[in-house]
Protein backbone atom coordinates (compact mmCIF):
# COMPACT_ATOMS: atom_id res chain seq x y z
CA UNK A 1 0.00 0.00 0.00
CA UNK A 2 3.24 2.33 0.73
CA UNK A 3 4.40 1.61 -3.48
CA UNK A 4 0.88 3.21 -4.37
CA UNK A 5 1.01 6.25 -2.35
CA UNK A 6 4.74 6.61 -3.85
CA UNK A 7 3.40 5.63 -7.43
CA UNK A 8 0.43 8.27 -6.52
CA UNK A 9 3.03 11.10 -6.14
CA UNK A 10 4.81 9.97 -8.71
CA UNK A 11 2.26 9.97 -11.63
CA UNK A 12 -0.65 12.14 -10.40
CA UNK A 13 1.51 14.76 -8.27
CA UNK A 14 -0.50 13.96 -5.30
CA UNK A 15 -1.73 15.38 -2.35
CA UNK A 16 -0.74 18.78 -4.57
CA UNK A 17 -3.79 17.44 -7.16
CA UNK A 18 -6.70 16.40 -4.66
CA UNK A 19 -8.07 12.67 -4.66
CA UNK A 20 -11.02 14.51 -6.26
CA UNK A 21 -9.26 15.27 -9.48
CA UNK A 22 -7.51 11.47 -9.94
CA UNK A 23 -10.20 9.39 -9.09
CA UNK A 24 -10.78 5.84 -8.03
CA UNK A 25 -9.86 4.84 -11.11
CA UNK A 26 -6.34 6.34 -10.93
CA UNK A 27 -5.63 4.68 -7.31
CA UNK A 28 -6.93 1.49 -8.71
CA UNK A 29 -4.03 1.72 -11.17
CA UNK A 30 -1.75 2.95 -8.69
CA UNK A 31 -2.27 -0.04 -6.37
CA UNK A 32 -2.46 -2.50 -9.87
CA UNK A 33 1.05 -1.16 -10.81
CA UNK A 34 2.34 -1.02 -7.10
CA UNK A 35 1.03 -4.95 -7.44
CA UNK A 36 2.89 -5.83 -10.20
CA UNK A 37 6.22 -4.29 -9.01
CA UNK A 38 6.00 -6.28 -5.58
CA UNK A 39 5.85 -9.46 -7.68
CA UNK A 40 8.03 -8.76 -9.92
CA UNK A 41 10.23 -7.81 -7.08
CA UNK A 42 9.87 -11.36 -5.60
CA UNK A 43 10.40 -12.88 -8.78
CA UNK A 44 13.77 -11.38 -9.73
CA UNK A 45 14.69 -12.38 -6.39
CA UNK A 46 14.53 -16.07 -7.12
CA UNK A 47 17.12 -15.94 -9.17
CA UNK A 48 20.30 -14.77 -6.81
CA UNK A 49 21.84 -11.70 -5.58
CA UNK A 50 25.02 -12.73 -7.68
CA UNK A 51 23.11 -12.91 -10.81
CA UNK A 52 20.82 -10.04 -9.99
CA UNK A 53 24.27 -8.16 -9.43
CA UNK A 54 25.38 -8.95 -12.93
CA UNK A 55 21.75 -7.94 -14.14
CA UNK A 56 22.22 -4.09 -13.03
CA UNK A 57 25.86 -4.32 -14.33
CA UNK A 58 24.32 -4.99 -17.98
CA UNK A 59 21.58 -2.32 -17.63
CA UNK A 60 24.01 0.45 -16.16
CA UNK A 61 26.32 -0.17 -18.69
CA UNK A 62 26.53 2.39 -21.23
CA UNK A 63 25.42 1.12 -25.18
CA UNK A 64 28.82 2.44 -26.40
CA UNK A 65 30.75 -0.08 -24.48
CA UNK A 66 29.61 -3.04 -26.17
CA UNK A 67 30.36 -2.02 -29.15
CA UNK A 68 27.50 -0.22 -30.59
CA UNK A 69 27.39 3.52 -32.25
CA UNK A 70 27.62 6.15 -29.73
CA UNK A 71 25.87 9.07 -31.74
CA UNK A 72 22.89 7.00 -30.92
CA UNK A 73 20.87 8.87 -27.76
CA UNK A 74 18.53 7.29 -25.62
CA UNK A 75 14.76 8.38 -25.11
CA UNK A 76 13.52 9.16 -22.63
CA UNK A 77 11.20 6.49 -22.55
CA UNK A 78 14.23 3.70 -22.71
CA UNK A 79 15.80 5.78 -20.08
CA UNK A 80 12.98 5.46 -17.31
CA UNK A 81 12.31 1.68 -18.30
CA UNK A 82 16.23 1.59 -17.47
CA UNK A 83 16.11 3.41 -14.31
CA UNK A 84 12.76 1.22 -13.00
CA UNK A 85 14.37 -1.95 -14.00
CA UNK A 86 18.06 -0.97 -11.72
CA UNK A 87 15.36 0.00 -8.99
CA UNK A 88 13.10 -3.41 -9.00
CA UNK A 89 16.48 -5.21 -9.53
CA UNK A 90 18.14 -3.44 -6.84
CA UNK A 91 15.22 -4.16 -4.19
CA UNK A 92 14.91 -7.74 -5.52
CA UNK A 93 18.58 -8.14 -4.39
CA UNK A 94 18.10 -6.54 -1.16
CA UNK A 95 15.20 -9.16 -0.64
CA UNK A 96 17.38 -12.12 -2.02
CA UNK A 97 20.11 -11.01 0.51
CA UNK A 98 17.89 -10.83 3.41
Amino acid sequence: MARAWELMRERYNFPRVPFRSIGRACFADCLKAAWNEAREIVRLAGRGVEALRAAIVAVQTPPHRVGLSTSRREDGAAMVQRLWQVRVMTAAMELAAA
